[in-house]
């Protein structure tokens, strides 16, 4: 495990990784202080505070969560790339068979000539830089009392991961606190405003072509998901001194419906394809559209939920914006109707979305688990999990 490089006494980053496997049975006790800095302050604050050279143990990945993996199973492919579909050059048929192909067979896909304005794609890119060059004291202003559980949030990424995230909920009304939401840089609420609607309205029109790619009714995954919750995530990776020790998300599907992403020009998401990561090249005024767990249920399986990951790198901080369209809480979530038959049988029951991720977030995923057996994305992770515990890696 990596050592630590450190310059102001009382550092609350001196625990080492040996005390935490000392105290058996304490799980993340010894941490608590680091976790608490981490979910309050993040990691750039922590990097720039302490002068970082070296990756503190709080923030080192298991092996088999890391970024590098044997060559036999997980070779980093640099050839493949995830589809891109151009929503102004295609249409009609060939349209739908392009969507159906990316969600078939990627679960990934970027969109160019999407709708939304090229000023305000390069207004929020723009600004949510700035927004994590701000001090402290101006990023803290934008967490509710209930901070991380809270419908606004800004600290460390979750498990430990190497990012910093503001999150706001954006939909429906109900859960949104915008008092709370960044009022510098100059502008940026405005922009975030106009960008979310946009984004809203983007999601509704992909579920029409990826309903109508399934042979549904246009309108048919939209009402399925009834009063949509959206989430935005504004991600930060500052620079990591050893990328190799840790991530800056590690491996995972999205549970939502439907996930739009806008990344800049530094690159490090990748996407889990026949046992390979394959980088996703950012282009420009392209979003990065992947299909959830929740549209995998909905689809009968014919669409994908895949595995994806961000990687970090030591030369430059990437930023990226996350908008994910949820089901309401309410809503019973299952195979449409219209794609079951004798032939085709429902592989997922139904069930409540707010059980689903109370499942998902506690990590029910076993394939004989009553309450979580059968989470889209499963088998995905099954492959994954076991590839890496049959192959001798341990943490």
């Amino acid at each position: 495990m990596a050592a630590m490089t450190m310059t102001r006494p009382n550092d609350p980053f001196t625990s080492d990784i040996a005390r935490f496997h000392e105290v058996k049975g304490a799980k993340d006790e010894p941490f608590a202080e680091l976790t608490r800095y981490h979910e309050v302050r993040g990691v750039r604050e922590m990097v720039e505070s302490f002068r970082v050279r070296e990756v503190p143990s709080y923030y080192v990945k298991p092996v088999n969560e890391r970024r590098f993996t044997p060559p036999s199973a997980a070779v980093l492919s640099m050839e493949q790339q995830i589809p891109c579909i151009d929503l102004e050059a295609l249409s009609g048929q060939e349209l739908l068979s392009a969507i159906a192909n990316a969600c078939r067979d990627w679960g990934f896909f970027q969109v160019l000539n999407h709708g939304l304005p090229s000023q305000l794609v390069q207004n929020m890119a723009k600004q949510s830089s700035e927004f994590f060059a701000q001090p402290l004291e101006e990023k803290m202003k934008c967490s509710t009392p209930a901070r991380v559980s809270g419908p606004v949030h800004f600290g460390g990424g979750g498990n430990r991961d190497w990012r910093d995230v503001l999150k706001l909920n954006c939909a429906p009304a109900s859960i949104v606190a915008k008092e709370y939401w960044p009022q510098r840089p100059a502008g940026f609420r405005d922009t975030m405003e106009e960008y979310s609607s946009q984004q809203q309205a983007l999601a509704i029109r992909l579920l029409k072509l990826i309903s109508e790619s399934l042979g549904l009714e246009s309108n048919y995954l939209v009402a399925a998901c009834g009063e949509p919750k959206v989430v935005m995530a504004i991600n930060h990776y500052p620079p990591c001194p050893d990328p190799s020790l840790t991530m800056g998300i590690k491996a995972h599907s999205d549970p939502n419906t439907i996930t739009m992403l806008l990344q800049d020009d530094v690159g490090g998401l990748q996407v889990f394809k026949e046992d390979r990561w394959i980088d996703v090249r950012p282009l420009p005024n392209a979003l990065v559209i992947n299909v959830g767990d929740q549209l995998q249920i909905l689809s009968n399986g014919k669409y994908s939920s895949c595995l994806h990951r961000v990687v970090n790198n030591n030369r430059q901080a990437r930023t990226s914006i996350a908008t994910f369209f949820s089901p309401a809480h309410a809503c019973i979530i299952g195979p449409a109707p219209g794609l079951v038959d004798e032939v085709n049988p429902a592989i997922y029951p139904n069930i409540v979305y707010a059980d689903y991720i109370k499942a998902f977030y506690t990590q029910a995923l076993g394939p004989n688990n009553k309450n979580g057996g059968y989470l889209a994305g499963i088998e995905l992770h099954r492959r994954y999990n076991c590839y890496t515990s049959s192959s001798s890696i341990s943490s």
